[in-house]
C-alpha cells in the first residue's frame, strides 16, 4: 500500500475508502483538499489509484490470449489433422474465388451504405471504401479492437474537408443501421430457425443488440436533453444536428438500410458457395445469421488480433447446431475467416502507409491529430 505523499498515516486505499465512490461526487469536489492533507486533491487520489492504460491493455491482451487457447483446445480435440489439412488443399480454386469477389461486392455495398447518408457535403465513393476498409484492416490487426471508428473519422475529416461532427454523425449512423438490421435479423433466426431457439450466440446478440436499439430509439425520441450537458459542447451539439438533418432525409436512411440487408446478403452467399464447395448442406439464410453472431463474438469478448481462433470456434460451435461437426466445420471457417478478413488488411496495409501511419509500431497511429476533429 502506497501512503500519501503528505498524510504519512494513510494509505490511498484507506482514503478511497473513506471518500466513497468518486462517482457520485459533484465535479466540483474533485479539486477540493483531503480533510487533513494540504497537498492532495480527489483527482490526484483517483489518477493515482486507477489502473494504468497500458495495464488495463496487457491486461485485455492476456485475457484474450487466454480465452483463445482456451476455445482453440476445446475446438481442436479429436480432429484428424491429416483430414483438416487435404480438405483445406483439396478445396476448389475457382469456388474460393467466386466467393471472394462476391464478399467484396459485399463491403463495396457497406462502403455505398455509409456514402449514401452524406447529405450535402460530397465525397468520393472510393475514398469511403479506402477509408472504411483501412480502418477495419487496422482493427483487425491491433490487439485491442478500438481504433477503427477514430481512424475512419481522422482520415475523412483530415482531407475531405468534412466537418468532424459531419464524419460522426454519417459514420454513427452507418453503424446505427447495421445495429438495428443485425437486431431484426437475429431476432427472426432466433424465432424460425429451430436450431437457434436454445442457447446459441444469435440469441445471446439478439437480445443485446434488441435492447440496444430500444435504447437509441428513446435516445432519438428525447432529442439532445436525454443526456445533460450535451448543448454545452458545441462538437456534440453539432453531431446531433447533423443526424437531424439525416432524419430529413428518410430515403437516404431506407437506402442506407437496405444495402446493410444487401450486405449481409452477399457474405451469406459467400459463405454459402464455401459450404457447397465443402458437401455442407445449409441455406443462405443460416449462414447469414452465423456469421453475424460469430462477429458479434468476435466483438464482445477479448480475442487475438484478427479474432484468431474466437472466429472459428464461434462458427464451429453454430454449425454445430446444425449437426455439421468435426473437419468440415472448422476447414469452413478457417477459409471463410480469411475470405472476410484479408482484404480489408490488404487494403490497411496499402492505404495507411500513404496517409503517414505505421500499422506496425510503438507509436499510436492517431497521435498528433486529435486536433485536426474538431
Amino acid at each position: 500500500m502506497q501512503e500519501c505523499p503528505c498524510c504519512y498515516n494513510e494509505t490511498y486505499v484507506q482514503i478511497r475508502s473513506q471518500v466513497g465512490d468518486f462517482r457520485h461526487h459533484p465535479l466540483s469536489s474533485f479539486t477540493r483538499r483531503l480533510p487533513g492533507c494540504t497537498n492532495t486533491t480527489l483527482l490526484e487520489i483517483m489518477r493515482i489509484t486507477s489502473i494504468p492504460r497500458k495495464t488495463w491493455a496487457t491486461l485485455q491482451i492476456a485475457a484474450g490470449a487466454g480465452l483463445s487457447v482456451l476455445l482453440g483446445w476445446l475446438m481442436i480435440r479429436g480432429l484428424h489433422w491429416a483430414t483438416l489439412a487435404d480438405s483445406i488443399l483439396a478445396f476448389p480454386a475457382p469456388l474460393f474465388i467466386l466467393a471472394l469477389g462476391v464478399f467484396l461486392l459485399g463491403i463495396g455495398l457497406r462502403a455505398w451504405r455509409w456514402h449514401i447518408l452524406f447529405v450535402r457535403e460530397r465525397v468520393s465513393y472510393v475514398r469511403l471504401f479506402l477509408i472504411q476498409n483501412a480502418g477495419i484492416g487496422l482493427n483487425n490487426v491491433s490487439p485491442l479492437r478500438v481504433v477503427s471508428e477514430p481512424l475512419q473519422l481522422a482520415l475523412i475529416s483530415r482531407r475531405e474537408g468534412i466537418s468532424a461532427a459531419t464524419a460522426l454523425a454519417t459514420l454513427a449512423m452507418e453503424h446505427l443501421m447495421d445495429v438495428f438490421a443485425t437486431a431484426a435479423l437475429l431476432g427472426l433466426s432466433v424465432i424460425l430457425v429451430p436450431e437457434l431457439r436454445g442457447f446459441s450466440i444469435q440469441l445471446v446478440a439478439a437480445a443485446i443488440l434488441g435492447a440496444v436499439s430500444l435504447l437509441v430509439f428513446l435516445f432519438i425520441a428525447q432529442g439532445m436533453n436525454a443526456i445533460p450537458g450535451v448543448r454545452r459542447i458545441a462538437f456534440l451539439r453539432r453531431a446531433v444536428l447533423a443526424v437531424r438533418t439525416l432524419g430529413d432525409s428518410p430515403l437516404r436512411l431506407a437506402l442506407s438500410f437496405l444495402a446493410t440487408l444487401g450486405h449481409w446478403g452477399l457474405i451469406g452467399l459467400s459463405g454459402w458457395i464455401i459450404a457447397r464447395g465443402l458437401n455442407i448442406e445449409v441455406d443462405i439464410a443460416a449462414v447469414v445469421v452465423l456469421f453475424m453472431g460469430s462477429i458479434f463474438f468476435v466483438s464482445a469478448v477479448p480475442s487475438l488480433p484478427g479474432g484468431a481462433i474466437t472466429f472459428e470456434a464461434a462458427v464451429v460451435y453454430t454449425l454445430g447446431l446444425f449437426g455439421i461437426r468435426g473437419e468440415p466445420a472448422l476447414v469452413f471457417a478457417l477459409i471463410m475467416h480469411v475470405i472476410m478478413f484479408a482484404p480489408s488488411t490488404i487494403i490497411a496495409g496499402l492505404v495507411l502507409p500513404r496517409e503517414g501511419i505505421k500499422m506496425f509500431g510503438r507509436k499510436d497511429p492517431l497521435e498528433g491529430r486529435d486536433s485536426r476533429l474538431v
